[in-house]
């Protein structure tokens, strides 16, 4: 007699660790939430985003946010600085069009939504907020929808939404972040 399968892989992706500004704790969680995630919130360094909103698992599939910290933003701060102008300017602006104009080609993370609905949904709330919300607006926007078929996409399998914002980010907040809501296509 052999054992089941353990359900859990034993590797796999626990969690993804998003700064955020100084002060824009809340901020942040509303991004989160537009995306789809559960925030709890304990108080602390950190706060918490369920990928999957009806799970509380705190050992996978879960997103952590917190401030940046006082010597990252110094130094971000002064890069911003220093690329105000000059060839170090001229070389962020064009990397910073390049990602807004081909965003599955810069550094993003994905999350799989469970139904096209839910991806269209989710793509009329962000674009409400990055458009009316009087916090988002200009912080927040779909960088670019992909669908089976497009001359941009990568598979003809699933839908990738990719949403640009500035409020969170895996490294410079400064520079931003996308994060691809994907949608797979039944029996494809």
């Amino acid at each position: 007699m052999t054992a089941a399968p353990d359900p859990v892989p034993l590797r796999r992706i626990t969690h993804a660790e998003l700064l955020y500004r100084p002060g824009e704790r809340a901020l942040a969680k509303s991004v989160l939430e537009l995306l789809g995630c559960r925030v709890v919130d304990r108080g602390g360094h950190f706060f918490s985003a369920m990928v999957e909103p009806t799970v509380t698992d705190y050992l996978g599939n879960i997103l952590y946010a917190s401030e940046v910290t006082p010597e990252q933003w110094a130094f971000e701060q002064q890069l911003g600085l220093a690329a105000a102008g000059g060839p170090l300017g001229e070389a962020r602006s064009a990397w910073l069009d390049h990602m807004r104009d081909h965003p599955q080609y810069s550094y993003h993370f994905g999350l799989k939504v469970a139904s096209d609905t839910e991806l269209e949904e989710s793509l009329r709330r962000i674009e409400a907020a990055g458009r009316d919300d009087p916090e988002l607006a200009g912080r927040i926007s779909i960088a670019g929808v992909f669908r089976p078929g497009d001359p941009d996409a990568a598979t003809d399998t699933m839908v990738q939404a990719f949403i640009r914002t500035d409020v969170i980010a895996c490294g410079l907040v400064s520079l931003g972040q996308h994060i691809e809501l994907q949608w797979h296509v039944p029996n494809a």
